[in-house]
């Protein structure tokens, strides 16, 4: 078994590595273990570096051990928090969602969950991590004024097409509010962060009494992550994703933050043209694969997020 002791190879390039972590960034124990290597190729460069995957044995969460260090991370998220090498634009964002429905539907379903829960009569929203601008956009419907913070030039050229303004280009950590919140939307962004419990008491700050977090990570727990194991990458995508969550492991982070967990839930989509692509079928082939996976997907999703084995976690908190 490899211990803390034992990273001393990765602290050895200065610059890329953070500190070792002796607890979990979820539930705050301290029995944590190794649970395997790996190698990826990350978003900016062509070189390949390892990296170490700890898992707590209390809430099954799991977490880069050492992490990327914090320059490194803004140095790929200056331009991207989705793995973009280069500039796409809103005609090719929207051809995407329309062959596959994705942001869009998991935007307005957040935002309208979201705006149902929030006591606090606070019609502000804030969207952290807002990418290409469909929560912001899915908010504004629900009535709310919005602030948007993204550093990735890249989806926030996309997001200013599609909304007509910019975010704030801040990692959350650097930004400084003037007024509280309403709803604070976290979609996909708590698994990038290196302090998950520092963000979570600075949403808890930012947000009215009754007040709402809505939020989405990957789920450690997937059927993808115990069939591929580290040759996931919805989940194990590394070295953006620095933390990996179950269930327990994010209730946990933010009941301990001041929040009162009203529903999680559980979303599995697959892409329809997984199976097609895999295959290689081309043509009618394709298409009748396609259309399988489609109508086979959804007894399917039911049957993973019923046994807390869906793809991605949703949770929605309401601060006390």
């Amino acid at each position: 078994m490899t211990t803390l002791s034992g990273m001393t190879t990765l602290s050895a390039a200065s610059g890329i590595y953070g500190d070792a972590l002796h607890e979990c960034v979820a539930c705050r124990a301290g029995n944590i273990s190794y649970w395997r290597r790996k190698n990826f190729q990350y978003s900016q460069s062509k070189d390949r570096r390892e990296f170490h995957i700890y898992r707590c044995q209390n809430c099954g969460t799991g977490f880069l051990n050492r992490p990327p260090a914090m320059q490194w991370l803004q140095s790929i998220y200056q331009y991207s928090g989705q793995a973009l090498t280069q500039a796409i634009t809103l005609e090719e964002v929207l051809d995407r969602e329309a062959e596959f429905p994705n942001c869009i539907v998991d935007a307005e379903r957040m935002s309208q969950q979201a705006c149902w829960f929030n006591r606090s009569g606070n019609g502000r929203a804030l969207d952290i991590g807002s990418g290409f601008g469909f929560y912001t956009q899915a908010l504004r419907k629900q009535g709310y004024r919005t602030v948007s913070i993204n550093p990735g030039s890249y989806e926030n050229a996309v997001f200013k097409k599609l909304n007509g303004d910019e975010p704030l280009a801040v990692m959350f950590e650097n930004y400084q509010p003037s007024q509280p919140f309403g709803i604070v939307m976290m979609s996909q962004v708590l698994e990038h962060l290196l302090e998950p419990d520092r963000a979570i008491s600075k949403v808890s700050g930012l947000l009215e009494p009754r007040g709402v977090l809505a939020c989405a990570v990957p789920n450690y727990d997937s059927f993808l992550v115990k069939l591929l194991g580290t040759k996931d990458n919805a989940c194990l995508w590394v070295p953006e994703h620095v933390n990996f969550f179950t269930e327990k492991g994010l209730k946990a982070l933010v009941e301990r933050n001041g929040f009162r967990v009203i529903e999680i839930e559980q979303i599995t989509r697959i892409p329809f043209n997984a199976l097609s692509r895999r295959l290689g079928l081309k043509g009618k082939p394709a298409v009748i694969a396609d259309k399988l996976v489609e109508i086979l997907q959804v007894p399917f999703a039911a049957l993973m997020n019923a046994f807390g084995m869906g793809i991605y976690i949703n949770l929605y908190a309401v601060k006390k």
